[in-house]
């Protein structure tokens, strides 16, 4: 199973839903400036309908520019094998809306065994964090790690994935969570925000047309 997971700081996102957002509100602000004429206060859902490109805009740079990292590591050349020994999981609070409610993300990190071919000296390296439970998808536990000029960084790559999803893996023994099940992921609510979100729109704007 051919498969690529990026640690959390290369991720895209779900850039998709914010253009589709700025679509449909140009679309039906574009309908309503044509139907009834031009208004002053249009010029704010005008400008609003920048932000979320903005955001989006960010959003993009900022993961190619980690990924530029890694490919300059990469490039760099100084690799070796290391054996993953053992995952972490960190839930780091932040708050989120107007009420600061407080909310968590939740990242994993993998610690890896490096062993100095030199003196046999060991270290222990630690991964950037992954939104997605990573270890859930590995048939076993080496990998390699690619360190940066400054020493500082290291990056994971040549992860050997499961064929399939309930194939036997290297972390089978760690006890299964509920955000890492179908259930728990919470994708259905997300396609439900998306619709609420997209039918407010096209409402609001075809409420002005009248």
């Amino acid at each position: 199973m051919k498969r690529k997971i990026r640690p959390a700081e290369e991720e895209i996102g779900n850039v998709s839903f914010l253009f589709l957002f700025v679509i449909l509100w140009y679309s039906g602000l574009a309908a309503s400036i044509m139907a009834s004429g031009f208004y002053i206060t249009q010029l704010l859902f005008l400008a609003a309908g920048l932000l979320p490109i903005h955001t989006a805009v960010t959003m993009i740079r900022r993961a190619f520019f980690y990924r530029k990292q890694r490919e300059d590591a990469i490039a760099y050349g100084h690799s070796q094998l290391g054996r993953i020994q053992s995952v972490l999981r960190q839930d780091v609070p932040y708050y989120s809306g107007k009420h600061h409610t407080l909310r968590y993300h939740r990242y994993y990190y993998l610690d890896v065994e490096l062993v100095d071919p030199a003196t046999g000296v060991t270290n222990i390296i630690r991964s950037q964090g992954y939104r997605k439970p990573i270890h859930r998808y590995l048939a076993a536990d080496t990998v390699r790690v690619y360190t940066d000029r400054s020493g500082w960084k290291h990056y994971l790559e040549e992860f050997q994935f499961k064929a399939h999803r309930n194939d036997p893996g290297a972390f089978d023994d760690r006890p299964m969570e509920f955000d890492e099940t179908a259930a728990g992921n919470g994708r259905f609510v997300q396609i439900i925000f998306a619709v609420i979100v997209i039918l407010m729109i096209l409402n609001m704007f075809s409420g002005w047309g009248n």
